[in-house]
């Protein structure tokens, strides 16, 4: 079996679709199984362990064309296809939102979330319509669908009216370097010197960064020496009400924002937290929670996340309204061993590897194939 991946995103910085795609191909590298993976990329070469050749498994072919300049998604639209096609594989399978049209064999894509349909303020009106455009192009185009969670398995289901049988779920798993993390690194050249709480991701409207600041600033007297760390790209649609909002809550002294982590600082980050928030009105998976819990941090959530399913009776999960994010950030603060109360939901998060996900993606893509007629 030939299997095209549309891999682009492995290029430039690790994109949350890039971070995907080399760990679900990290886990189909483990695997024995007579297939080729072909990797289409954008632009010029550039060395990987995932190109590597693997003496047993699965082969993977990297496929460069040089041609780094311009859209990435004109590229896949009106490109790719010509490439795909020369390769002559048996399969596309794209990691994030869109298929190329015109490959002529089955196809299969993985839609994370609709945020873009349900939270359209969310993005710049251009950008809003460019997702939609390629979400619902991908989901017709595609013999199957995929989602990470039942969750989101059902909204694409309710949202483009896909039939049931089309749409499958594959998990995310959690690298295994957050398991052991370098809890002894310096963060001080990130301005971190003392104690603090982290909130890590983009800063979204849905994010709920007005609850954060203000459980915050509700038990910061009581803990003077704590500090909040928001690490993540500003992308609220004004831009400068975080910083009135963090100065109307008398906490200026008290966050510091990092715009970006380096990939080598994340677990550290994460391990030094004395706890991380995940506050969300609407989300596909919900991977940083479970990396905080990986490198043993508790990981304050709301519901409609992965851990909702990995870990029902995970105990810092959260109503979304301040109270109720007050008393459970007071709770983990004043807890003698949180690590005893994370442990079942790290259990099942390490339990989750990325050959797991990759047997199921495969057995995704066997059904694709079938479904065509096409019999690996």
């Amino acid at each position: 079996m030939r299997i095209g991946v549309v891999a682009y995103e492995l290029e430039g910085s690790p994109s949350g679709v890039g971070r995907y795609l080399e760990g679900l191909l990290t886990g189909v590298a483990e695997l024995a199984h007579d297939s080729e993976w072909h990797l289409f990329l954008k632009g010029e070469p550039f060395d990987g362990p995932l190109f590597q050749s693997h003496a047993t498994g699965p082969r993977i072919v990297a496929h460069f064309d040089g041609r780094p300049k311009g859209s990435a998604i004109l590229w896949e639209q009106l490109r790719l296809p010509s490439l795909i096609r020369r390769a002559e594989v048996d399969a596309v399978v794209s990691p994030g939102y869109s298929l190329p049209p015109f490959v002529g064999v089955p196809r299969m894509v993985t839609l994370h979330d609709l945020s873009f349909e349900h939270l359209g303020s969310e993005f710049a009106v251009k950008e809003r319509w460019r997702r939609r455009m390629l979400a619902r192009l991908a989901a017709r185009r595609g013999d199957r669908v995929l989602a990470d969670t039942e969750a989101i398995a059902a909204d694409l289901q309710n949202t483009y009216g896909l039939p049931e049988s089309k749409v499958g779920v594959v998990p995310l798993a959690v690298d295994e370097h957050f398991f052991q993390p370098d809890t002894d690194a310096d963060l001080a050249e990130l301005g971190i010197e003392g104690p603090y709480l982290l909130h890590l991701g983009t800063l979204l409207p849905r994010r709920c960064l007005s609850l954060i600041l203000g459980a915050f600033a509700a038990v910061s007297p009581r803990f003077p020496e704590l500090q909040l760390v928001l690490a993540g790209q500003n992308h609220l649609p004004d831009p400068l009400v975080l910083d009135r909002s963090i100065s109307a809550a008398g906490l200026r002294d008290r966050v510091i924002r990092l715009d970006y982590v380096p990939e080598q600082a994340l677990t550290t980050l994460y391990a030094r937290a004395r706890a991380s928030f995940y506050l969300s009105t609407y989300e596909g998976y919900g991977l940083p929670p479970l990396e905080s819990l990986a490198a043993g941090t508790p990981a304050l959530v709301s519901g409609g996340l992965a851990l909702d399913d990995l870990a029902p009776r995970y105990p810092w999960r959260t109503e979304l309204d301040l109270s109720s994010v007050t008393a459970t950030l007071e709770r983990i603060l004043k807890h003698d061993d949180p690590a005893a109360s994370i442990r079942e939901a790290r259990d099942a998060i390490h339990a989750l590897t990325w050959r797991q996900c990759a047997e199921r993606y495969i057995a995704q893509l066997k059904k694709a194939l079938a479904e065509r007629g096409n019999h690996p």
